[in-house]
């Protein structure tokens, strides 16, 4: 990622500048003092990701980020700075993160991992999005899209305001409903004033890509009709409620959807309101990576089982069920090599992190596998 540091004190641009050669996905590209004159460079050369000092003597690191979204507005913004006091103006330009100063490598390896995902998943939606068809993609973070172009939200709340819209699909909700759930520490007058300036950011932002008319109010009420725009939440509940049977002429229909669960539903975006949603999705995700699996291992495909074996373990890493379906198909490629270091490392991290030894039946498998003993055998149970 092209990546460009702005910030008036020196060291602390150089501070910053040596953290980040520590991870190989990012290249600085320039380092700045002086804000004014990252904009003939963002003119000039592709930029991906700007570290943007707020408090600076030539222009605020708000307006300076305003004027680099409206030149690119695919470049990333990380604010920085040592007044918390910005911190909501900060995401009022929909930055990835907010730093305080002075930076501390534990606390930027979890804004990187958050750049790192941002742009991961941007590269992954690439070939999708060079069909000039409006997407709205709610798994990992929220984006409403079209080809290459991405809505630039006015504010945090315009866009956190098109998620909660989006969230009931098509139905109506009151205003006073939306008001409690997002303006819920406001004066009843404000806050009506923030809904309607919001509504209207929101709207703005939806007409670049045609859908202005998408947000509909009757009596009170507003409603994101999202009418034959994909929606990927949409689309992998759709796959999920077909209750059919898995069978070689719908797997590849369940593969697809696992595919388009990017991270969890609007995880990025840290929304209270959307947690049940978030649990829900969780749910249905690990439900299918587990029906999956079990179709290629019902079939003998073991080397088609294992990834999505190891997905179900990425979300529940202490499920030793998961680890035994994991173990018993390594056995059954001769994948010894794998199979040994697998259980070294359950039986390690049962012991480090829980505290507890492995069960009597997952030793038993390892024992018996190992002495080429075992006939194997598996239900749901991974048994």
């Amino acid at each position: 990622m092209r990546t460009i540091l702005v910030d008036d004190e020196r060291p602390a641009l150089k501070n910053l500048e040596r953290f980040l050669k520590e991870y190989d996905y990012i290249e600085v590209i320039g380092a700045y003092t002086d804000v004014t004159m990252i904009f003939e460079e963002i003119k000039k050369e592709k930029v991906h990701l700007v570290f943007l000092d707020i408090e600076m003597p030539k222009m605020k690191g708000i307006e300076a980020a305003e004027k680099i979204l409206k030149l690119d507005n695919n470049v990333q913004i990380v604010f920085i700075t040592a007044y918390n006091d910005y911190a909501v103006d900060a995401f009022e330009v929909d930055a990835i993160d907010y730093v305080m100063k002075p930076i501390m490598k534990k606390r930027l390896d979890k804004t990187m991992e958050r750049v790192k995902k941002r742009y991961s998943n941007r590269e992954l939606l690439s070939p999708q999005r060079s069909k000039e068809e409006n997407k709205i993609l709610c798994f990992g973070n929220f984006e409403i899209i079209r080809g290459q172009q991405e809505i630039k939200w006015r504010t945090s709340k315009a866009k956190e305001l098109a998620a909660y819209l989006v969230y009931y699909r098509g139905k109506f909700v009151h205003r006073t409903k939306i008001i409690e759930e997002l303006w819920h520490n406001k004066e009843e007058e404000q806050a009506t004033k923030l809904l309607h300036t919001n509504i209207y950011y929101v709207r703005n932002g939806l007409k670049s890509l045609k859908l202005d008319q998408a947000i509909i109010y009757s009596n009170e009420m507003y409603k994101f009709d999202i009418g034959t725009v994909f929606c990927d939440v949409e689309e992998f509940d759709k796959a999920f409620n077909s209750n059919m049977g898995t069978n070689n002429n719908n797997i590849e229909i369940l593969e697809k959807s696992i595919q388009l669960y990017r991270g969890d539903y609007l995880e990025e975006n840290d929304y209270y309101w959307a947690m049940n949603e978030q649990a829900r999705f969780s749910r249905i995700y690990m439900n299918m990576l587990i029906t999956i699996s079990d179709f290629y291992i019902i079939q003998g495909n073991y080397s088609k089982a294992i990834p999505y074996l190891k997905a179900i373990l990425g979300k529940n890493p202490y499920s030793e069920e998961i680890h035994r379906k994991l173990l018993h198909a390594y056995v059954y490629m001769e994948d010894y090599t794998s199979f040994k270091e697998h259980y070294k490392n359950i039986s390690n991290v049962f012991k480090r992190e829980l505290g507890v030894e492995l069960s009597n039946i997952t030793k038993e498998l390892f024992k018996n596998s190992i002495q080429g003993k075992s006939e194997i055998t598996i239900d749901n149970k991974g048994r």
